[in-house]
């Protein structure tokens, strides 16, 4: 009896067990099934972000002058990094103990440990399996063209963000929108399998830049070359296509290496060409002399007598270099007399002169979007006395930068069309008004050539091959005290071919040496050794044969 009872209960208890068993494994497989998914997922799935790369930058003919590489950044969770794999991790990182630390307890949930590695570097952190720590690619900029370009690019971040020139000012088309994707992560928290795609990436727009790499570089090269030579404080130099208005170069000293900013000195990532403001000089000759001829008051016979070789007006006294005596209009350009182009401004209307002025560019800005970029100044001519319109009309009491020159020349060249700046090439072409007639726009070029002759204060930047017209320019630099003796801007400003003018070259040089300062002595140079190899690289034909050439053909 004793027996049986053991024997039932055995079974009894044996039989609980079995409907013990059979539930639990009903509740896990049935009743719980969709809870304990969930929270197998949550422990070993995981959103990643997946970047994408920023648009590329490439020169007008495809050349890359700014590109994406990928990298690896590894990050770690702060909720999975224990406080005694901090000392491992920083040898492996080579970064200091107590930082690792503080960004532990600063961050919730990701940290940074080190950003764009080389594949490579990352995986031998990686290597040490340290609980929380993983890999991320991202993308990091590289410019092919280093210095040469990097004014006009610019530079991004860390977090690939325009800071600079083109990077900065297309922004919004270059950069790029990450996605997510969600992955499968195992004991160690490495992906091992992708699990889908939730949001695809976009890489950033590819963008075109106006500038010839070429161009780029003999600009370059010409520019630092001189800069370094005379010790010169610095300088700048764009090369401008008449008809479309393309940048194809455009340089400034000092420069920097966007590649390696270790060393990065602010000022000199300032594209100076289109931030630095400067009065001109008698780079302004030819554009109020076109606006005399075009305002139907003179013709280029016309002669204005310069004698003593200068004027009085009021307290103030314009002088030339000396006293040049009766000369015509031609002769002012070619002497760059200050009297005499005086004399003549002064008896054109003001507010013509100004709206001449206006339409060539100057006191406004390209409009090509670059940040930071000029104004210039063009005074308001309710405010004109005599000696400010006769100062005017030699390039003191305005300012300008370099590109607005080049611009404003290079609607002379266009026939006196007005020709507007671009620095994308799929930016359209705006068709400008006719500021001055293409008669006086000829005639105006024509007196410009007279410049880089023996007889004209150029003469440096004459060609062999081709016809040039050209102006130099010689200011004093204004200091806190008023115009400094002896500190100089002087800049050269020229057209080739002048018979059919295709390009424009202005070379600006601030503070050369005090026995060299004239636009003729170190621009000028400059742009001829620009132009004498920038020309053929553009396919543009000689107009004309130097004497030499002509005796050795026996022609």
């Amino acid at each position: 009896m004793l027996a049986n009872w053991r024997f039932y209960f055995v079974q009894t208890v044996l039989a609980a067990l079995v409907a013990l068993v059979v539930w639990r494994v009903v509740s896990l497989q049935v009743l719980d099934k969709d809870f304990l998914i969930d929270q197998g997922t949550s422990r070993w799935q995981r959103i990643e972000v997946v970047n994408a790369p920023r648009g590329m930058l490439t020169d007008r003919h495809g050349e890359p002058v700014a590109v994406s590489t990928p990298v690896v950044s590894v990050w770690a969770d702060p909720r999975e990094l224990r406080e005694e794999d901090l000392p491992t991790l920083a040898e492996a990182a080579d970064v200091p103990v107590r930082t690792l630390a503080a960004r532990r307890q600063q961050h919730r949930a990701f940290m940074y440990v080190s950003r764009h590695l080389s594949p490579e570097a990352a995986e031998r952190i990686l290597d040490y399996d340290i609980a929380g720590v993983y890999g991320l690619t991202e993308y990091k900029r590289f410019y092919p063209a280093g210095e040469v370009a990097a004014h006009v690019v610019g530079f991004t971040d860390v977090d690939d963000q325009g800071q600079e020139g083109v990077e900065l000012a297309f922004e919004n088309q270059l950069r790029s929108e990450p996605g997510r994707k969600e992955v499968i992560r195992d004991l160690l928290g490495r992906a091992v399998r992708d699990v889908g795609e939730l949001q695809a990436p976009e890489p950033g727009r590819d963008l075109s830049l106006t500038i010839d790499l070429r161009l780029q570089y003999l600009a370059y090269r010409e520019l630092k070359k001189a800069v370094t030579q005379f010790g010169a404080r610095g300088g700048s130099a764009v090369v401008m296509d008449v008809a479309t208005g393309d940048v194809l170069a455009m340089v400034n000293q000092p420069g920097f290496n966007p590649n390696d900013r270790s060393q990065l000195l602010p000022v000199a990532t300032r594209n100076r060409a289109m931030t630095d403001q400067f009065e001109p000089g008698s780079v302004m000759k030819p554009l109020s002399m076109a606006t005399a001829l075009d305002s139907g008051q003179f013709v280029p016979t016309d002669v204005i007598d310069t004698s003593p070789g200068y004027l009085r007006l009021g307290e103030y006294t314009i002088r030339d270099f000396r006293n040049y005596g009766r000369l015509d209009l031609t002769g002012i350009i070619t002497k760059s007399s200050n009297v005499g182009m005086a004399r003549v401004a002064m008896q054109l209307d003001g507010q013509q002169m100004w709206e001449t002025f206006y339409g060539l560019g100057l006191g406004q800005t390209t409009g090509i979007g670059y940040p930071g970029e000029a104004t210039g100044r063009l005074p308001n001519p309710l405010n004109w006395r005599p000696v400010e319109q006769g100062a005017l009309s030699y390039g003191y009491g305005l300012a300008v930068t370099p590109l607005q020159l080049a611009q404003a020349y290079a609607t002379l060249a266009n026939d006196g069309r007005r020709v507007n700046a671009r620095i994308l090439l799929d930016t359209p072409v705006r068709p400008g008004e006719q500021v001055v007639s293409p008669e006086v726009a000829h005639e105006v070029l024509t007196m410009m050539e007279t410049v880089v002759t023996p007889a004209g204060t150029g003469s440096r930047a004459a060609l062999d091959w081709y016809s040039v017209a050209g102006k130099t320019g010689t200011v004093h630099k204004v200091g806190e005290q008023g115009y400094e003796d002896q500190k100089y801007i002087s800049s050269f400003v020229g057209i080739a071919p002048a018979h059919d003018p295709q390009v424009v070259t202005v070379v600006v040089i601030n503070e050369p040496p005090t026995d060299h300062y004239y636009g003729g002595e170190v621009p000028a140079p400059v742009f001829r050794g620009i132009m004498n190899q920038a020309l053929p690289l553009l396919g543009i034909q000689p107009d004309r044969i130097p004497a030499q050439a002509r005796l050795e053909s026996g022609s």
